[in-house]
């Protein structure tokens, strides 16, 4: 998963509703700033394709095939921003993120 598709599968998986590309693209148009908007839309099939994401109609949902891929890069990331000096706790830090490891691993508690 690269640093876009990571970001298109969060938004997917903190969405209440699945989205469509367009609202998935305005989600991350507000974390990433300018980017092109077929940006989203082009990595949405392929994200699709490889299970990571759960076609709903025109829209998209997070799938657990996404979270179980998800899950590492997430605690890799909080890792990486630590720089070795564990003082984030990785488990504090995915809760205020709102993805607890419960969450990847067993999907949001409202699906």
């Amino acid at each position: 998963m690269t640093v876009l598709e990571l970001s298109i599968f969060v938004c997917a998986f903190r969405a209440r509703t699945p989205l469509r590309a367009s609202e998935i693209f305005a989600v991350m148009h507000g974390w990433f700033g300018d980017m092109p908007a077929d940006q989203v839309a082009l990595l949405v099939p392929g994200m699709v394709s490889r299970g990571w994401l759960t076609p709903i109609g025109e829209a998209v949902r997070a799938s657990e095939q996404g979270r179980r891929a998800a899950r590492p890069l997430v605690e890799g990331i909080i890792r990486m921003l630590d720089q070795g000096t564990r003082l984030i706790d990785v488990a504090l830090m995915m809760s205020v993120l709102r993805l607890t490891r419960g969450e990847l691993d067993n999907g949001p508690a409202d699906t």
